[in-house]
């Protein structure tokens, strides 16, 4: 290659690279700035609370269920009054139900209440005998954030 050809030619791309820098730096500010407008706004937490969950008597017939004690060892109050505001899953070996909690009401620092589990479907109270272990979740649906996941065993 000829080096003063080379050096006598001076025609570049630099207003090529110039647009689309200018288009680039535009898409990433407006991204920036159409997501700190339109952003949604930072949600209520989950209440934070210590929860002591254990079993007090596994099903033992047609007439009686599985009874589960809570026990609030500490921080926010629980408020098990609509289905609305939270939520008590059980999972038994595959079979996942919801549990009717509104019984324990408000649930405040200090305060123990059992509840039985029961769930729509009847195969699933049969399996919580003795031996058998259920895990139990606690969901705050305003924020859908888990407040309590806990295996318990009967």
């Amino acid at each position: 290659m000829n080096a003063k050809l080379f050096l006598k030619n001076k025609k570049a791309v630099s207003p090529v690279i110039g647009v689309v820098l200018m288009v680039a730096i535009t898409v990433i500010l407006a991204a920036a700035i159409g997501s700190s407008v339109f952003g949604k706004g930072t949600s209520d937490p989950a209440p934070q609370a210590n929860l002591n969950i254990k079993a007090l008597s596994p099903y033992e017939g047609p007439n009686e269920a599985a009874v589960i004690n809570f026990e609030h060892l500490g921080g926010d109050p629980i408020n098990f009054t609509s289905n609305s505001t939270t939520k008590v899953m059980a999972t038994i070996g595959s079979t996942s139900a919801e549990v009717n909690a509104k019984s324990l009401s408000l649930l405040d620092v200090g305060e123990t209440k059992s509840i039985s589990l029961n769930f729509s479907n009847k195969t699933a109270i049969s399996s919580a005998k003795a031996g058998t272990t259920v895990n139990l979740k606690i969901i705050d649906l305003a924020s859908s954030q888990l407040i309590v996941d806990k295996d318990i065993r009967f």
